[in-house]
């Protein structure tokens, strides 16, 4: 189970949030890189208690070289024929340039095969979008600066299917709050590690629990990332990286941004 969000302050500058929630307590991270496009692989088997059959597919959260962000959230697997929705993130960060652009994208793969449903958060330089994808079909909501998502559906009908019945709208309801006055990375970070429910909080600790939590920032043309392993709340910092996109691409930054990445399994 997830937290996204994005935060859009101008033109100039604007971040993509998000707390991957699993069943397990530790996870390991697998990257995508190149000179496009960077990314967290996305995992379809993120409720099994153990990692040895994990399989990874599309991309969780990332960045491509035009400054969109993209990121996801499950609501539930369903239709079971459907495919895993990280591949739909992938779609909008490799066929988009802006948020209008990766909306379509996604909008024609919905309606090649349909996916399971799930939550995006989409953010340029222009603009900010929630798509909710319902198996072939899709609903947006737009915003001029901020919007946030957990693991239900608000543009479609509530389901008793959804994969998390017990956190999702609390996690929902303090996003909200807490994304409607921040003005900085510095609030999005204490975001992701409150516990406004309690062990319900944005930072998980109750039937899920948070492996990892990621900022995606453009600031006046570069872009860079902070990235936690483990739950936000407890002791140790951020690691503060810059992506390697664009013209900002060489072998060495991909490779320092790699090496830097907080506990990658190759």
């Amino acid at each position: 189970m997830c937290t996204i969000g994005a935060l859009r302050l101008n033109a100039n500058e604007y971040f993509l949030f998000k707390n991957k929630d699993f069943v397990r307590d530790s996870f390991e991270d697998q990257l995508i890189t190149s000179q496009e496009i960077v990314g967290i692989k996305g995992v379809s088997t993120w409720a099994n208690v153990d990692s040895q059959p994990d399989h990874f597919s599309g991309i969780s959260i990332g960045a491509n070289q035009y400054g969109l962000f993209c990121c996801d959230a499950n609501v539930r697997e369903e239709p079971k024929s459907g495919l895993n929705y990280d591949l739909l993130t992938e779609v909008a960060l490799r066929e988009g340039k802006d948020v209008d652009s990766a909306i379509s994208a996604v909008d024609e793969a919905v309606k090649r095969h349909s996916y399971w449903c799930a939550n995006l958060i989409l953010i340029s330089n222009e603009s900010v979008a929630a798509i909710e994808v319902h198996g072939d079909e899709i609903k947006v909501e737009r915003s001029s600066d901020r919007l946030t998502r957990t693991n239900h559906h608000l543009l479609f009908s509530p389901s008793d299917l959804d994969a998390d019945r017990v956190t999702s709208q609390s996690r929902l309801s303090s996003s909200q709050r807490r994304l409607a006055s921040a003005g900085s990375i510095e609030d999005i970070l204490s975001l992701q590690s409150s516990h406004d429910h309690e062990d319900t909080g944005i930072c998980n600790h109750s039937l899920y629990q948070t492996v990892y939590s990621y900022v995606l920032h453009f600031n006046h043309g570069s872009m860079s990332m902070a990235v936690k392993k483990g739950r936000p709340c407890d002791a140790g910092t951020y690691n503060y990286l810059d992506l390697p996109l664009a013209e900002r691409w060489t072998p060495a930054a991909e490779n320092m941004f790699c090496t830097k990445y907080p506990q990658l399994s190759v």
